[in-house]
């Protein structure tokens, strides 16, 4: 990835995260590139963030990034942990992702229960 093409992604990214819905000439005005290319950006970006795109409607569709909505594990009780590593346990063949995270919620766990 060339230096311009990383600066239009973080372009991009900084004006669509305000969670409004932006129209896609709206984006390219603003980063200054054709629709087109704006386009191929936000397809790349959204297999990395959470891109909402709506089509129709009165506006006639816009393109936003939704915020992380994070939630936090210190929250959760054990029996709420131990039910969660219970799902993804049987998921966790289909992405090998998720034997890590099992992993991380397992070490809360174990604190967890420590501390009680």
């Amino acid at each position: 990835m060339n230096v311009r093409s990383s600066s239009i992604i973080a372009d991009i990214l900084h004006f669509i995260s305000d969670g409004k819905f932006h129209t896609l000439q709206e984006i390219a005005d603003e980063v200054e590139v054709s629709r087109i290319t704006a386009y191929r950006h936000i397809q790349s970006l959204s297999y990395r963030y959470n891109i909402e795109s709506f089509h129709g409607g009165d506006k006639r569709g816009g393109i936003r990034l939704i915020p992380d909505k994070k939630v936090s594990i210190e929250k959760l009780t054990s029996d709420d942990l131990q039910l969660i590593i219970s799902k993804l346990e049987s998921l966790q063949d289909s992405n090998p992702r998720i034997k890590s995270f099992i992993n991380k919620l397992s070490t809360n766990l174990e604190f967890k229960e420590i501390d009680l």
